[in-house]
């Protein structure tokens, strides 16, 4: 559906986005793994060196989840630009589309690599999957119906997740 101009005026995006479809996406198979590590998928549990390892880089990935969070939350305003529908494209949003979902996922992988469980490290390209089915459906769309070829220009210079500069 696109918008007429005079429709856009008045257009907000929703307020939380997708990120109820995304906590879910997120925490749901994390807190399943958690459990099932404890009986089912007991033999994928780490020790020794490989567990310590594992819990290093769970906690570094969350560290800088929390970064990225602050960033695109906080130092960004990004608040204020969802109140106002404005694109945001400034700050951490010039290099990532969306960095608080990708904090989030982040903070998912810290997670799972804290839990120590190879098993689980499954999860991981599964809710990568996931995540950016529910990004592509809900606010992509949104803001594509929103901004039109502004958003579109944006998503061709910047990437959807991982903040780094595109390769073109």
């Amino acid at each position: 559906m696109y918008l007429k101009s005079d429709q856009k005026k008045h257009q907000k995006i929703p307020t939380y986005g997708a990120a109820p479809y995304i906590y879910i996406t997120i925490l749901v198979p994390n807190l399943t793994g958690l459990l099932l590590s404890q009986s089912v998928l007991e033999s994928g549990l780490l020790k020794g060196g490989f567990k310590d390892l594992f819990y290093l880089i769970g906690f570094l990935l969350m560290f800088v989840a929390a970064r990225i969070q602050w960033l695109s939350g906080v130092k960004s305003f990004i608040s204020t630009s969802i109140q106002t529908s404005e694109l945001k494209t400034t700050g951490i949003y010039a290099r990532t589309r969306n960095p608080i979902y990708f904090s989030w996922w982040l903070s998912s992988i810290g997670i799972t690599l804290t839990i120590h469980n190879v098993w689980l490290l499954l999860l991981i390209p599964i809710q990568w999957v996931l995540l950016t089915v529910v990004i592509r459906i809900t606010d992509e769309k949104w803001l594509y119906e929103l901004h039109g070829e502004a958003y579109k220009d944006y998503c061709a210079r910047v990437n959807r997740w991982i903040p780094i500069k595109k390769i073109k």
